[in-house]
């Protein structure tokens, strides 16, 4: 049975209401894209650049910076000038900031004290990126460490990079909320 046109004028002018009420509500949010553990694990390997090393004796300050990734190791990201300004208010030593527009810092953090082995605590591996999107591998020595507070941090600079996703450390998989 067809539509009397009055009716499909007004359904028509319905539907352009609730789209264009739907286009409205999506740019107020980001977009939500899903990324397979399949397509990470197969996407190119990005060389990080820029590697950095920094010894923090207090984390407090950074703490919304970090993703723990258990009780001794996190996961930081660091996506513009104003998050790399209260990193480096910790750690100076990491020096002058990246180019953001093209990529973000990221890091590993290791909270386990001071290794008595004489290794740098973690070890920033391998970086893949697919659409933004992150799996980062590393390594954590290990050994005997004196706990004391001290935490260590190993940095890098990674172009494409928005979101990391997955973190594998030891071929244990970690993933951050």
């Amino acid at each position: 049975m067809p539509v009397p046109t009055r009716r499909r004028s007004v359904f028509a002018s319905l539907a352009f209401a609730l789209g264009a009420m739907t286009v409205g509500a999506c740019s107020m949010r980001p977009a939500t894209r899903t990324v397979s553990v399949r397509a990470l694990r197969q996407a190119p390997v990005v060389t990080p650049s820029d590697y950095r090393h920094a010894i923090l004796s207090d984390t407090t300050a950074i703490d919304d910076l970090h993703w723990p990734l258990g009780e001794r190791l996190g996961l930081l990201q660091v996506r513009n000038q104003a998050e790399w300004r209260r990193l480096t208010a910790v750690a100076p030593e990491l020096g002058s900031p990246p180019d953001f527009e093209r990529g973000m810092v990221i890091g590993l953090l290791s909270r386990a004290g001071v290794p008595l082995n004489d290794c740098w605590p973690i070890d920033l591996d391998v970086v893949r990126v697919h659409g933004g999107a992150g799996l980062v591998s590393g390594r954590f020595c290990p050994g005997t460490y004196f706990p004391d507070g001290t935490a260590y941090l190993e940095t890098a600079y990674v172009e494409g990079l928005v979101t990391v996703l997955i973190v594998d450390i030891n071929g244990v998989r970690f993933y951050p909320e």
